[in-house]
């Protein structure tokens, strides 16, 4: 008896894990069923202090939407010297399946792209900051912008900082905050329906970036 419930236990923990608005999620209404606004609004906190900001927008297009996202972060270091990170990309969807997506970063000055291509029904291009070029299934995984919910559900990610693919393991932490972890460790927030609500991790040892949304209410 015990053992039933215990199984019953973690399958409800498993069932609850990403019960996001799936009605929604796997609709053409998708994302704008979720983010009314057709947008997302951050502010970013270094140690609690306000440093910068991400933004992303949503334009419908005429077989699916587009998603902009843009980042701006100025930081001193030191004592007298300012880090400045600047983060721009496009990523086109069509059918709620990943196109195309083109990233701009201004990294403190060094300059570089990443884009991701859809070449056939089963698989994507990524060339990454070196530009160097892979081939992967396109299958159950997504870029690591964080706005769209099933980032919790998937277990492999192209971080779009670097165009690198990595695995991640992914833990519940309460009704709305899970722990990503593996080659990149943060905190992310989703609300019931599946809207990205915030972000937190340590930059490094003494650094915790927090992202704090605006516009979630």
């Amino acid at each position: 008896m015990r053992s039933i419930i215990y199984i019953l236990f973690f399958l409800s923990l498993s069932i609850n894990a990403y019960a996001f608005n799936e009605e929604c999620i796997n609709s053409k209404e998708f994302p704008f069923c979720i983010y009314k606004d057709s947008k997302l609004d951050f502010i970013i906190l270094r140690n609690e202090k306000e440093v910068g900001w991400h933004k992303v927008i949503f334009e419908k297009t005429s077989d699916g939407f587009n998603a902009i996202t843009t980042a701006y972060i100025k930081a001193r270091y030191l004592l007298f010297l300012d880090y400045v990170f600047i983060y721009s990309a496009k990523s086109n969807w069509v059918n709620n399946q990943l196109n195309s997506h083109e990233v701009k970063i201004d990294d403190d000055g060094d300059e570089y792209n990443i884009s991701i291509h859809k070449i056939t029904e089963d698989l994507l291009e990524i060339t990454d900051q070196d530009n160097k070029t892979i081939t992967i299934s396109k299958n159950n995984v997504l870029p690591s912008e964080h706005w769209h919910p099933y980032e919790v559900k998937y277990n492999t990610m192209i971080n779009t900082l670097n165009g690198e693919v990595i695995d991640t393991k992914v833990s519940k932490v309460n009704d709305n905050t899970w722990f990503v972890d593996g080659e990149v460790k943060y905190y992310i927030n989703y609300d019931d329906k599946g809207k990205w609500t915030g972000l937190k991790f340590n930059a490094d040892e003494d650094t915790v970036i927090e992202y704090l949304c605006t516009n979630c209410d």
